[in-house]
């Protein structure tokens, strides 16, 4: 059952999941897998369907699945405390994901997301401008690694830069501004509601751009646009799942499986092959990205520990 915050379950105290590392793990390899089959979808139905329709129907479907969890919440399900904060967040979602689907259709899979794989340095410093959050220098250095492997990748003065590679890292980008605003908006609104508004509010933008190159759909191209839906959102709530069962600095790096996998269904699929530059830059970012997650975990045990001291020391007296 879809809660707002939590998830409810069985056989837990109080009814709610309790952390588990290893459940977490498993949700997100699940969520890694599913959004590897979307960017198969998105290639496969690029023969017919342009990025910024299959946006709108991915973001139409998840709409729809989650209309009747917020509607069951009452016309409170629909109140919003940051209606600009919300607006801004989910235009820089749309071009995110319509960015990110017009990337594969210009490049090969595995390089669009391995240049996305900079998404948590964008988000690092947007965080800084945005929310005036203090970073720490493990950060910075971990921006400073990313931005390497994103280099490796690209090769300027060796390879020409192409339109989809510039494409592939605006869609991290975007993605970066987009994280970054729900952080602001979860201080007032809850999880279900900012789901359910990343899906409603990028519908009529999705529907205005898509509609200059309008293609309804054919009877074949329905079943995999229902399945690029389905994916969408089950690599969403799976995302969400592990999130709520583990810390996000274990969890996290999982998601960099999507690379092999996706350059599975890219060679198999689709006979595309990336270059060795290409993983040598994804494992760069990689690291970059483990770097940084784990000394994060590192100053929350020791923010704790010393907030626990305190708490004891306080006691005491």
């Amino acid at each position: 059952m879809i809660e707002d915050d939590k998830i409810e379950t069985s056989g837990t105290s109080g009814g709610y999941q309790t952390q588990s590392p290893a459940k977490g793990i498993v949700w997100m390899i699940v969520a890694a897998v599913f959004f590897s089959i979307s960017v198969g979808l998105v290639r496969y139905l690029s023969g017919t369907i342009d990025a910024f329709e299959q946006t709108f129907w991915r973001q139409f479907m998840g709409a729809v699945i989650l209309l009747p969890f917020v509607l069951r919440r009452g016309l409170k399900g629909f109140k919003t405390h940051q209606i600009k904060t919300n607006l801004i967040r989910n235009v820089a979602g749309y071009l995110g994901i319509s960015l990110s689907f017009y990337s594969i259709t210009l490049i090969p899979m595995a390089d669009s997301q391995a240049l996305q794989f900079t998404l948590p340095m964008f988000t690092v410093v947007f965080a800084v401008f945005i929310l005036s959050e203090k970073v720490g220098l493990h950060r910075w250095i971990a921006i400073g690694i990313g931005f390497l492997g994103a280099l490796v990748i690209l090769r300027p003065g060796f390879v020409e830069i192409n339109l989809g590679m510039i494409v592939a890292l605006a869609a991290a980008a975007s993605f970066g501004i987009s994280d970054t605003l729900v952080r602001k908006l979860s201080r007032t609104d809850g999880t279900l509601l900012i789901v359910f508004y990343s899906f409603a509010l990028q519908v009529p933008i999705a529907l205005a751009v898509a509609s200059f190159n309008w293609v309804t759909p054919s009877l074949t191209d329905w079943p995999w646009l229902i399945a690029l839906g389905i994916a969408s959102f089950a690599a969403q709530w799976a995302l969400s799942r592990s999130f709520v069962l583990a810390e996000a600095s274990l969890v996290s790096p999982i998601l960099f499986i999507r690379l092999p996998m996706v350059a599975a269904i890219g060679y198999f699929f689709f006979g595309q092959q990336p270059d060795i530059w290409t993983w040598v830059g994804a494992a760069i970012i990689f690291f970059g990205a483990i770097y940084s997650a784990r000394r994060e975990a590192l100053h929350q045990r020791e923010r704790r520990a010393a907030a626990v001291s305190a708490r004891q020391s306080s006691n005491g007296r």
